[in-house]
């Protein structure tokens, strides 16, 4: 809010003055246009102390606007915002600040201290000029600056190195501390969804990152069902129909417009929804009244899940006790494990391939079993779905011969499923699928799964490497030397465990009978049952010929080619525990 003082309402106001310069006379003060800044840079997970910074420096330069008999017309409030030039966002309200200077609104500018307006001499030079332009006048730490003065401007831009040289120094000594405890494995910034911190009662120093356990299970079931294929967006909705607590820090604008909008059914949170509903009646924007919640400390009860942020979790290698720095994992075992790394491999690994394929062929957004799975034979291209006169076909649509349009193969969609799950229920409830799944014990499985793991998390590092090369942060020969370390780990890897393809839900189906693959079957999302087919058949569609698809008797065998995937290799157990 802004308080508004009249020139000459103020009867104790004193006359203050600012000398000029070069013989121009006093320039009175009271009764110009003031406007207050307030700046804090971030919380650092704080949220308690959220906005305390700002309203302490609102109240001390009011205190000097009413020193000065100057009244107050606006204020630009900065909040969770730098002014380095190492900054990632633009501060909103300085922009607006400066606008109003150009635009004849304000005469002098209040902020704590040199700091909360700048700390970047490039920011420092266009504010000093442009007050200068306008004749604005500066007021920090009680002390009023005339920009067009020579010895103001030497002081102010003085204050400025300062504040500067200060945040490169203040740098410099987080990355080293950074950088050390990424080496220790202690953790940096706020703790992960599915963690927290245990600090020493006595001393309050940080003992431990443990795994919350209300949380961490959360964390397993997302990546788990992630694993399994399950669309982001279905365990989005699945979650926030359970009531679980989506992992948001504080109150968004957008949660305040959402909650508006949503009447909630616990009759506990309605005095807050009325709240929010007359609030904004009355004209107050939404950001505001966001803030003022997270003051108050406030449940978050308008927090969604969102698809996004199911990927950022199950895409997230923390899970697997891995402590990450500058993209690099310096440390393996830096916490405890809440995500098998064959798991959080797996993820990774689907979510690549979603990336791969045509829009229209991904988890989440295909809805028949085979489009963009079945190839064709002539051309080996996928197969989409067409809808036609007689019903849904599968069809090639790769121009012919010469270019012309058209298609090499065709067959109707719901004859060619039933084949094809047959085919499939069969080699589920087979033997043969059985020893070629899941044969062996369950530590010689978990060392097969780990080796993929173990290949997928050092090719990723590969990679990282290689773009920095590409951007010029890692010399050729540095390139070179971590291309000789890591990539006979990964072919060793890769030899161990060859298929880590098939969902998590294959080792349930395998070896039941027909009737329960069936039963279980049912339960599947389409994404689920796709990357099954997908995992453990090589499907082929081949020509009819014409008129045959009308013909009774035609076998869907003679045009349908199903062929079984080998899933794992016979692996020797000896080369097995040595490359282990």
């Amino acid at each position: 809010m802004t308080t508004t003082v009249v020139a000459g309402q103020r009867e104790e106001a004193r006359a203050l003055v600012l000398p000029g310069e070069r013989g121009e006379g006093p320039r009175p003060l009271a009764g110009l246009r003031g406007g207050r800044y307030a700046r804090k840079s971030a919380y650092r997970g704080k949220s308690a102390r959220r906005g305390f910074s700002v309203r302490e420096q609102l109240t001390a330069t009011q205190g000097d606007a009413d020193r000065l008999g100057v009244g107050i017309v606006e204020d630009f409030i900065d909040d969770d915002r730098s002014a380095s030039r190492f900054r990632d966002r633009e501060r909103e309200e300085f922009e607006r600040m400066i606008e109003w200077i150009e635009g004849g609104k304000l005469d002098i500018v209040f902020a704590w201290g040199s700091s909360r307006l700048q700390r970047d001499l490039e920011v420092y030079t266009r504010l000093r000029n442009t007050c200068a332009k306008y004749g604005v006048l500066w007021c920090y730490g009680g002390k009023v600056y005339d920009l067009s003065n020579k010895d103001d401007r030497f002081r102010t831009g003085l204050d400025a190195l300062i504040g500067e040289r200060e945040v490169d120094e203040l740098r410099d000594n987080v990355k080293r501390t950074l950088r050390s405890n990424a080496v220790l494995g202690r953790p940096h910034g706020i703790s992960a969804y599915g963690y927290r911190r245990v600090y020493d009662p006595r001393t309050g120093a940080f003992v431990r990152e443990e795994a919350d356990p209300d949380k961490a299970p959360v964390v397993l079931e997302i990546c788990t069902r992630v694993a399994n294929a399950e669309p982001y967006k279905t365990i989005a909705k699945d979650l926030q129909a359970r009531g679980i607590q989506p992992p948001a820090l504080r109150w968004s604008k957008g949660m305040v417009t959402r909650l508006s909008l949503n009447r909630p059914s616990d009759p506990a949170h309605e005095p807050l929804w009325r709240e929010v509903v007359e609030r904004l009646a009355q004209g107050e924007e939404p950001l505001s009244i966001a803030q003022d919640f997270n003051e108050r400390d406030e449940p978050l009860i308008a927090a969604v899940w969102h698809g996004p942020t199911i990927k950022d979790i199950a895409m997230d290698v923390r899970y697997t006790g891995a402590r990450r720095h500058n993209g690099q994992v310096t440390n393996e075992a830096a916490w405890p494990q809440i995500v098998p790394p064959h798991i959080h491999a797996k993820c990774v690994a689907l979510d690549k391939a979603k990336g791969r394929k045509a829009s229209n062929s991904r988890p989440g957004v295909a809805k028949y079993l085979l489009s963009s799975i079945m190839c064709c034979s002539e051309c080996k291209h996928p197969v989409v779905s067409d809808p036609t006169e007689y019903g849904m076909n599968y069809q090639c649509k790769t121009p012919g011969k010469d270019g012309a349009t058209g298609y090499h193969v065709s067959g109707k969609q719901a004859p060619i499923d039933d084949y094809v799950l047959a085919e499939l229920f069969d080699w589920l409830a087979s033997p043969a699928f059985v020893k070629a799944y899941t044969e062996g014990d369950r530590e010689l499985q978990e060392r097969v799964a780990n080796a993929q793991a173990e290949a997928e998390l050092l090719t990723a590092r590969l990679e990282e490497f290689r773009d920095k090369a590409a951007e010029g942060e890692l010399s050729p020969d540095g390139l070179a030397a971590m291309e000789a370390r890591l990539l006979p780990k990964i072919r060793k890897a890769e030899e161990v465990a060859k298929a880590l393809r098939a969902p998590e839900v294959v080792a349930d189906l395998a070896g039941a009978s027909r009737e329960e693959i069936g039963k279980a079957w049912a339960n599947l999302h389409v994404a689920q049952r796709r990357m099954i087919v997908e995992s453990l058949l090589t499907i082929t569609l081949h020509p009819v010929g014409k008129g045959r698809h009308s013909r009774a008797g035609v076998p869907i065998s003679s045009y349908v080619t199903v062929t079984r995937k080998v899933l794992r290799p016979d692996i020797d157990r000896a080369a097995l525990a040595a490359a282990a």
